[in-house]
């Protein structure tokens, strides 16, 4: 179980690319100010920004791990390249809903 948060580290111009597996069941991601809640499989991936949107799991019952990508501006600086910005579709910022 995660309660909900925002990932302070995380660009806000990213996705955040969250993966669960394991032998469990009933688990739930949640995204209270989007109103949103889905189920959280087993080989389940959620991609938004979680510096954005406030989320958290709830439930779940046995053995689950959650695996995130994320990006970080210490990233960047460390290879010495530029941020990549807001993703883009047709000259229209991509949004996570």
């Amino acid at each position: 179980e995660t309660p909900n948060h925002r990932d302070h580290l995380s660009i806000p111009e990213c996705f955040d690319i969250l993966t669960t597996v394991g032998n469990y069941s009933n688990a739930r991601m949640s995204m209270p100010s989007l109103q949103l809640e889905f189920r959280y499989d087993s080989g389940c991936m959620i991609a938004f920004s979680g510096r954005i949107v406030r989320h958290g799991v709830d439930g779940g019952e046995g053995d689950r791990i959650a695996w995130a990508w994320y990006m970080r501006d210490s990233v960047h600086i460390y290879a010495g390249v530029p941020s990549c910005g807001w993703a883009m579709v047709e000259g229209r910022i991509l949004t996570t809903v």
